[in-house]
């Protein structure tokens, strides 16, 4: 019963709710006394409360003296439920739209930890309607759901790593140093441009495990983080022409390539 009470209070019963529709459908037809008697609560406490769930369609109210109450059947209060929530839920973004002011400033937005990077880096890439690039050694698994929309409505995905991400199944431009076996393993980066119009940013490494992101519509961001990742891919190609040799010669003593 402890569980059918932590569900019901999950979709807002209150535990006294929550006991009461249970104690119904467990006991059939009863009266407030043999309610609260069950529950071991007063009278004059559980009255109220049955008020309120019979005129919220929760329970049922038979006619005749004393009153005799029957919980709704799960099978019509359930859907019905469902159907509030959603139609409230519905109501309440739209309504929340219509009071978000767009300022026109370009702003950054810093985001904490793995799963809400994860989290916004798929929301990024429903956005897209014609390209996005990606820079990461994050299992491109996790994206497979977001990348078959993509493909549906014909969005270019270009996805470079220095790692050898499993590409199995996955519709996508995929540009690595690596070849043969795959090899993921711990993820440390997130760079990801949508549309050339927004781009998110996150890494974790040793000194801090937890990943740390900005999201960003500035321009000039979108840009570095959009070079960046073409770059990467040029280097690559560069490499896999023949006679040409990357080395010292063109490097010019900076701390980022002697990172």
């Amino acid at each position: 019963m402890e569980e059918l009470i932590t569900y019901l209070c999950n979709l807002h019963f209150t535990r006294l709710e929550a006991q009461i529709y249970v104690t119904l459908l467990e006991g059939g037809e009863l009266t407030g006394y043999q309610i609260a008697k069950k529950i071991h609560i007063s009278r004059s406490s559980v009255y109220s409360v049955l008020d309120s769930m019979h005129q919220r369609g929760i329970l049922l109210l038979l006619p005749g003296e004393p009153l005799v109450y029957k919980a709704e059947n799960p099978d019509t209060l359930i859907p019905k439920l469902k159907r509030q929530f959603a139609e409230n839920a519905d109501e309440a973004q739209q309504k929340l739209k219509n009071i978000v002011q767009d300022t026109g400033q370009e702003q950054f937005f810093n985001i904490r930890g793995f799963d809400n990077v994860v989290a916004k880096a798929r929301e990024l890439l429903l956005l897209a309607k014609k390209e996005v690039y990606m820079n990461t050694d994050f299992s491109l698994h996790l994206f497979e759901k977001e990348f078959k929309e993509l493909n549906k409505r014909g969005v270019r995905i270009i996805v470079f790593s220095f790692a050898n991400l499993n590409c199995t199944g996955l519709d996508i431009e995929f540009y690595s140093h690596y070849r043969g076996e795959c090899s993921e393993g711990h993820p440390t980066r997130m760079m990801l441009v949508s549309d050339m119009n927004v781009t998110l940013v996150a890494d974790a490494y040793k000194d801090r495990p937890e990943f740390l992101g900005t999201v960003t519509q500035n321009s000039l961001m979108v840009s570095i983080i959009s070079e960046h990742i073409h770059n990467d891919i040029y280097l690559l190609r560069l490499r896999e022409k023949k006679n040409f040799v990357f080395d010292d010669s063109i490097t010019i003593g900076t701390m980022l390539e002697k990172r």
